[in-house]
């Protein structure tokens, strides 16, 4: 079970991501989307193109960057909710990709956000 600091330093990443992708030009559609096999942190759209994105945030003295704590369980975990959204909502032929946006804060607390477009391939 994660403890309350950590909640909440997903959920200051989260508002992060979604002020740099809408900085970025990208539409937020919904946040914390919740399904029974797990949890969408940003659906968002690129123009014509639905994007899902996983947030990972790490704070400084960790032991790994926010971009290596993405491993082949979660990717395949976001592949089965990005499935269920899709079939949801009825966007069988719809464009779309999994993004990663990693933040590593420093130790004044200043976050470093990586965007990496497309960096899950769901199944």
């Amino acid at each position: 079970m994660k403890d309350g600091r950590h909640l909440r330093l997903g959920e200051a990443g989260e508002e992060m991501a979604a002020a740099f992708l809408k900085d970025r030009g990208l539409t937020i559609v919904e946040r914390r989307v919740r399904f029974k096999r797990g949890e969408l942190d940003i659906v968002a759209r690129d123009g014509e193109e639905w994007v899902f994105v996983e947030v990972k945030t790490r704070s400084f003295g960790g032991l790994e960057k926010a971009a290596e704590a993405l491993g082949p369980g979660k990717s395949r975990r976001m592949a089965r909710v990005v499935k269920e959204y899709v079939h949801r909502h009825r966007l069988y032929n719809s464009p779309m990709r999994c993004d990663l946006v990693a933040i590593d804060l420093d130790g004044d607390g200043r976050p470093a956000i990586s965007h990496y477009p497309g960096a899950i391939i769901p199944d």
